[in-house]
């Protein structure tokens, strides 16, 4: 009986030792104010990254007439304030993609019927450079504007299967985005979820609520990093392209 029972036991204790090791291979996560302070001082400290802004809901208006909606945009940020991107807008009858180049104060961007690059002045344009600049975007607001943070779980990104992700909800002040984002995204506080890496604390993906006037459809933003730490070559177009 007892040679019968051994290799039995012998088993059980191995299997006992592998469950406690993947648990212990397992930490327990940091508190949800550190995650976050890690992953702003990790997107502060790259040379650049990719990133996308898309807009789904009622519209939010990028001039004061209410006539060209913001879409989304896609590009590229270098750090410490450049920024090359194409804009996606819609108007009346109109669908169509205006190209940026955001260089410090310095803004170009293509004209919406024919093409050709023209010179803005400083803040009269949408700039993603400001929305990602170290100092004033993005990276400083997850330290100071986000309150009332709850650590959910861990997901997965649709686009980024069996690549487990904190999942972070909370509330985001929107007087200072509100500014950033050409008066398109806030004022009001609202609701947001982000999703970082446990390993790198990289922040992949920022999901914002904006419930707008009471009846109307809510605003939410999606904005999306990848290739981080890849930093591009902005330049100001040529001059022989820029419309007097």
């Amino acid at each position: 009986m007892r040679q019968c029972c051994k290799p039995a036991c012998t088993i059980f204790f191995v299997l006992f030792g592998l469950i406690a090791a993947c648990q212990a291979a397992t930490p327990a996560p940091p508190p949800v104010e550190e995650i976050i302070n890690h992953s702003a001082a990790y997107m502060k400290s790259l040379a650049g990254f990719s990133f996308l802004i898309d807009r789904q809901g009622a519209p939010a208006f990028l001039d004061y007439d209410e006539t060209l909606a913001f879409r989304r945009t896609e590009g590229v940020f270098t750090a410490p304030d450049r920024a090359l991107a194409t804009v996606r807008v819609i108007g009346p009858g109109l669908v169509a993609e205006v190209k940026i180049i955001g260089i410090g104060a310095d803004y170009w961007e293509t004209n919406l019927l024919t093409g050709e690059w023209q010179y803005v002045a400083g803040g009269l344009g949408f700039n993603p450079a400001v929305l990602f600049d170290p100092q004033i975007g993005f990276q400083p607001i997850l330290e100071s504007d986000l309150s009332n943070l709850e650590l959910i779980g861990l997901e997965e990104l649709q686009e980024m299967p069996g690549q487990k992700m904190y999942a972070i909800t909370g509330r985001l002040q929107g007087e200072r985005i509100y500014q950033m984002s050409y008066e398109m995204i806030g004022p009001e506080s609202m609701d947001v979820k982000l999703w970082i890496s446990p390993q790198s604390y990289e922040l992949y993906r920022i999901f914002i609520t904006d419930p707008n006037e009471e009846g109307e459809e809510p605003t939410t933003w999606q904005v999306d990093f990848w290739d981080f730490g890849t930093a591009a070559v902005s330049e100001p177009p040529p001059a022989s392209e820029i419309q007097p």
